[in-house]
């Protein structure tokens, strides 16, 4: 066995008060004077000093959102979890957005299996997998991942090392879904900065345990608008924001995509969320006339024919005057 060497990617010297990158150790003792107690700390071991370099020069295939240098024309997704420490619980998000559009949001919860309580971790991880996974069911030859914890790259690429059995099975996963022919970057992004989809998702996973959050989506809804695929989106969106349903815009660009994005659903399944939407608009003329002429204009032609077949198999009628929607 040859002598090891250690490659410190980050770590901080004390002494001089000054933070070490990429720096190259010959002894364990040197390499923990930088990296014990550092948070965030990331180095290796290795025999090989050329893997050594190649691992300080490898960024582990991560962008980050704030450079602003990632592919705008793909579908992207952003990913989170949350911990509930009561129940020991975790819960995971996934938020699929295409120019600007969002077309999908999943959350679930779950316990972890692992002998240390990963938190938060667990269900991060998962949301990656599920994103990749929706991906992959989409048809789509590249997607991007947003996360906020850099675990989710390092972990997918191998860039760090695996010591916990999740760690290794989200390894597992994302390669074996990478080696079907879909491309996966990753990008960072600084939580709980503002950022609307990264919030988004940040609420759905505590929305699912509980958990109160800062509300950022509401307070941001309040003076703009987003766009969204369909009334299924628009409604877990509007769990987040029950003021702001004027300002949840369901739009057409992306039908086509939509269509694609889950082939196993079956004609019952179909009818149901079919029927779920245009209950949804009926409810919302009552409320707010204005708010659902809107939905009314963004149905496709398709969709339009469909509701005014819903509206005459309801025996809906026009009352009156005043064209308010009664359903018998």
């Amino acid at each position: 066995m040859g002598k090891k060497v250690y490659a410190i990617k980050e770590g901080f010297n004390s002494n001089t008060n000054q933070k070490i990158e990429n720096k190259i150790v010959n002894t364990w003792a040197e390499c923990l004077k930088y990296v014990k107690g550092v948070k965030g700390a990331k180095y290796k071991s290795f025999e090989d000093i050329n893997e050594a370099k190649k691992f300080l020069n490898d960024a582990g295939n991560t962008l980050t959102k704030a450079d602003n240098n990632y592919p705008k024309d793909c579908l992207h997704i952003y990913v989170d979890g949350s911990y509930n420490s009561s129940t020991e619980e975790y819960s995971y998000g996934m938020v699929a957005v295409q120019n600007e559009v969002v077309l999908h949001i999943e959350s679930g919860t779950g316990k972890s299996e692992s002998e240390k309580n990963i938190r938060q971790i667990a269900g991060e991880l998962e949301g990656a997998v599920k994103g990749a996974q929706y991906a992959l069911g989409r048809g789509e030859k590249k997607v991007l991942i947003f996360h906020d914890y850099v675990g989710i790259c390092y972990h997918a690429t191998g860039f760090w090392e695996r010591r916990e059995e999740s760690s290794k099975e989200y390894y597992k996963k994302m390669q074996e879904l990478m080696k079907s022919g879909l491309e996966i970057l990753f990008v960072k992004v600084d939580s709980h900065t503002g950022d609307l989809f990264n919030e988004l998702v940040d609420e759905k996973c505590k929305e699912k345990l509980g958990i109160k959050s800062d509300k950022v989506v509401e307070k941001w809804l309040q003076k703009n608008i987003i766009n969204v695929a369909n009334l299924d989106v628009k409604e877990e969106i509007f769990k987040l924001a029950p003021k702001d349903g004027n300002n949840i815009i369901v739009v057409n660009s992306v039908d086509n995509d939509v269509d694609k994005k889950d082939n196993n659903v079956n004609k019952k399944d179909k009818e149901e969320i079919r029927v779920y939407g245009f209950n949804d608009i009926i409810n919302e003329y009552n409320t707010d006339p204005g708010a659902a002429n809107i939905l009314i204009d963004n149905l496709s032609n398709k969709e339009k024919t469909n509701f005014i077949k819903y509206l005459l198999e309801c025996n809906v009628e026009i009352a009156g005057g005043n064209s308010e929607f009664l359903k018998k």
